[in-house]
């Protein structure tokens, strides 16, 4: 693995949170926007007198349940590969590494010890860019979670803007 092929693989999950980041800013931005037009709509009306303020409630009483159960569903779907990724990584860390110090110990002399050594050495780089990967991953799973609250959110913030 060269230097480019590295760097490109320990930047990947850097980008992956910035992606959730970037997602949970929208995310942050819309909800305030819905909430504040909400607000207003509703000091503004003092009792539900109107038919769309009752409408109104109940589709906000509706998201608090239906959209939180989407979001833990796609998050139970998304993480399954993520924990079979996890596992499988784990085991194949374990067993290379434990196989590479195994090969160093029995060395019989130094050219044979530093090649042994080069060999550990690039098992354990193999397997911290695995473990970033796992951690990219997890940002991806997050990102299914969000991705219904987001999409949710967009949604009133369009139809209360037409109002």
């Amino acid at each position: 693995m060269n230097r480019e092929e590295l760097r490109d693989q320990l930047l990947a999950p850097v980008f992956q949170w910035t992606r959730l980041g970037r997602q949970t800013n929208r995310l942050m931005t819309g909800s305030s926007a819905v909430i504040s037009y909400r607000a207003r709509r509703l000091l503004r009306a003092g009792a539900f007198s109107r038919q769309a303020d009752w409408n109104e409630v109940a589709r906000m009483t509706g998201e608090k349940f239906e959209i939180p159960l989407q979001a833990a569903t796609a998050m139970a779907v998304a993480m399954l590969p993520v924990v079979k990724q996890f596992w499988t990584h784990t085991g194949q860390s374990v067993l290379a590494c434990s196989s590479d110090t195994m090969s160093l110990l029995g060395s019989r002399g130094p050219d044979e010890f530093r090649e042994r050594q080069a060999d550990l050495c690039a098992t354990l780089i193999n397997a911290s860019v695995g473990w970033f990967r796992v951690f990219g991953s997890l940002a991806e799973v997050a990102s299914q979670g969000v991705a219904p609250l987001l999409r949710q959110v967009q949604d009133n913030a369009e139809r209360l803007e037409k109002r």
